[in-house]
């Protein structure tokens, strides 16, 4: 009886070894606040990475809600690439909670806020209440203005290889087509 539980555990600890991912086939996740971070990861990633975006084009990214699915996506996430700068306060911190992903936190290596990476325009020098939503750290919408994207890309390019050392040629190679492309 024990060298059959012995060989029913040994044919189990083997199939659990052959069906188990391989790591260097495995895909970066990355979590996109907006679609356009979302093309973004895709084009510097390729077949390397899988993204997810929280918004679409037809959204409001002021106003999602952290929804359950948000939470989980994030929760599986690699890479967090966002606009940042206010854009996404009412619910983007919320999700850093609720998913309790240390990887993807503030501060952290897969964090990447947009904003911080590029001249800040529109700050208001006064703020009340009555002037509406006003961002204090000036208009994240970052992604408007074209040149702002290559230092995007270029910063986003340095998070793949730092978390995903085994391809960081390929994103290199991938960020430099982009880059002559752009």
């Amino acid at each position: 009886m024990k060298y059959l539980l012995a060989a029913i555990t040994f044919v189990a600890g083997l199939g659990l070894l052959l069906t188990a991912p391989d790591p260097a086939s495995a895909k970066m996740s990355v979590f996109a606040c907006e679609p356009e971070w979302a093309s973004l990861a895709e084009e510097i990633g390729g077949e390397l990475v899988e993204t997810f975006a929280a918004t679409n084009a037809g959204q409001d990214p002021h106003y999602i809600r952290a929804r359950p699915s948000l939470i989980a996506k994030m929760r599986k996430a690699d890479l967090v690439v966002c606009s940042g700068a206010g854009l996404e306060v009412g619910w983007l911190p919320v999700l850093f909670q609720k998913a309790g992903s240390i990887k993807v936190q503030p501060g952290g290596p897969g964090n990447l806020m947009a904003a911080e990476l590029v001249p800040m325009l529109e700050k208001p020098v006064a703020l009340d209440r009555s002037m509406g939503d006003v961002h204090p750290e000036g208009n994240p919408h970052v992604h408007l203005n074209p040149h702002n994207i290559l230092l995007v890309a270029k910063e986003l390019t340095s998070r793949l290889k730092t978390l995903d050392p085994a391809n960081a040629g390929s994103y290199q190679a991938r960020y430099a087509n982009f880059a002559a492309t752009w």
